[in-house]
């Protein structure tokens, strides 16, 4: 593998390369946000709805959602929806990968290959976030230190099969020394959520609207669902995209080495 900077990290590549990714792959990437991010999602909406009308006292019915067992089921299903979301970002990594070499990944592989190290990846999502939320609390400026550090430690899971915490260190590696581009692509990336909420948020108004009159809290049920169909592919692409351009700014690397794993 050579260790030879070709070029410079540039932020431009990675949206660049993560939205073609993401427009390329749509339809797969789509099917695969409903199964493990929109479903769920939906599914824990409700399940918290129902804990805060059970808490005021709305549904005595579902008291079992204020009592030590109601917490320890809506902290499973909550650990259930992190889960989900891991799956979602192994597949749509492989795809974002398999594309990005100028192949076209079809379901079945995303699922099958992308979801290899499916458990290494979900302890990885847990351990970045605790760690980044206790950075958070300590000080705000750590907590995003601590995201960006550890940005691309689910590709490096995927791709390299290191292990939760070799993974976590390797994304150490990698960042090292472009944490301040990776903020900045941040920036960007948060503007681009933005934007994309606001359309989304334009294009389901009327729905919204009219379960808002129904019930003021039906709306999340639709509306948290349907943003994740884009947000959650997105992301992940654009984390795999950032985790290429970091291999091949640092250590000389193409697509087609990195898609060679999956062979």
């Amino acid at each position: 593998m050579s260790t030879t900077r070709t070029e410079q990290f540039s932020i431009g590549r990675v949206v660049e390369r993560a939205f073609g990714a993401f427009a390329g792959n749509f339809v797969a990437f789509a099917v695969i946000a409903v199964i493990f991010v929109a479903l769920p999602t939906a599914a824990v909406a409700w399940v918290q709805r129902e804990f805060l009308a059970a808490a005021s006292g709305a549904t005595p019915g579902l008291g079992m959602f204020g009592s030590p067992v109601g917490w320890a089921e809506s902290l499973g299903i909550q650990l259930f929806h992190l889960a989900m979301g891991a799956a979602a970002q192994a597949a749509i990594i492989y795809g974002v990968t398999t594309s990005l070499a100028g192949r076209k990944a079809d379901l079945g592989e995303m699922l099958s290959k992308g979801l290899a190290n499916w458990w290494p990846i979900v302890l990885i999502s847990i351990c970045v976030a605790v760690m980044s939320f206790l950075g958070y609390i300590a000080l705000f400026v750590p907590g995003i230190m601590l995201a960006i550090r550890w940005m691309v430690s689910v590709p490096a899971q995927v791709m390299e099969s290191r292990g939760v915490f070799a993974s976590m260190g390797r994304s150490a590696e990698l960042t090292k020394g472009h944490r301040w581009s990776i903020f900045g692509l941040l920036i960007v990336s948060v503007l681009i959520l933005l934007a994309i909420e606001l359309v989304v948020g334009l294009v389901i108004a009327p729905g919204v609207a009219f379960m808002r009159a129904l019930n003021s809290g039906a709306f999340q049920l639709v509306a948290a669902p349907v943003l994740s169909l884009v947000i959650t592919p997105l992301f992940a692409a654009g984390v795999a995209s950032l985790y290429f351009e970091l291999r091949s700014t640092k250590e000389g690397v193409d697509v087609d080495q990195l898609a060679s794993v999956f062979d």
